[in-house]
């Protein structure tokens, strides 16, 4: 019982500190779940103002200002200047415009996970049945050809480096 109220009484209080002023980046398409193949709601355009609900992984719950309320991509909005300070767990997101350019040229991309602790790296274990499920995905190579020759990619030597003991 103390531990449920405490669990309740942490979530009601972090709950509106999610909740933050954000724009569009760039056109998006606002889905049910948190998911690149749930359903799409609607198409939200470069600046569309939106509320910053929660976030889960990569993807930020938003409400438009007519009520919409859906998922979206991580990268693909940004908090409004000032709210950085009262969003909690999204601050820092101002920047996110960011993320994908590095150095003056802004040609480089780059990837990372948030949220994800040394700890629970450290405490990681496999998941068996999402690896098998991860199984079902792949591909032939009948099919990976086929679908190169339709999409007219060329095949390309790639130099793998060793990997680093400091790494692991």
């Amino acid at each position: 019982m103390r531990k449920t109220a405490l669990v309740l009484s942490l979530s009601l209080l972090s709950f509106p500190a999610l909740a933050a002023q954000g724009v569009v980046i760039r056109s998006s398409e606002l889905r049910a779940k948190p998911f690149m193949d749930a359903a799409v709601i609607t198409t939200l355009a470069e600046q569309t103002e939106v509320t910053l609900l929660t976030s889960d992984g990569g993807w930020n719950e938003v409400r438009t200002k007519e009520g919409k309320s859906g998922w979206m991509r991580l990268l693909n909005l940004k908090v409004k200047s000032g709210a950085e300070s009262s969003a909690g767990s999204l601050k820092g997101l101002g920047e996110l415009g960011n993320v994908a350019r590095t150095g003056t040229t802004g040609s480089s991309a780059t990837t990372g996970a948030k949220g994800i602790s040394k700890e629970d790296l450290a405490s990681a274990t496999p998941n068996e049945a999402e690896l098998k499920k991860l199984d079902g995905y792949r591909a032939s190579a009948k099919d990976a050809q086929h679908y190169a020759t339709q999409n007219k990619l060329k095949a390309r030597e790639v130099t793998i480096p060793a990997a680093d003991a400091s790494t692991r």
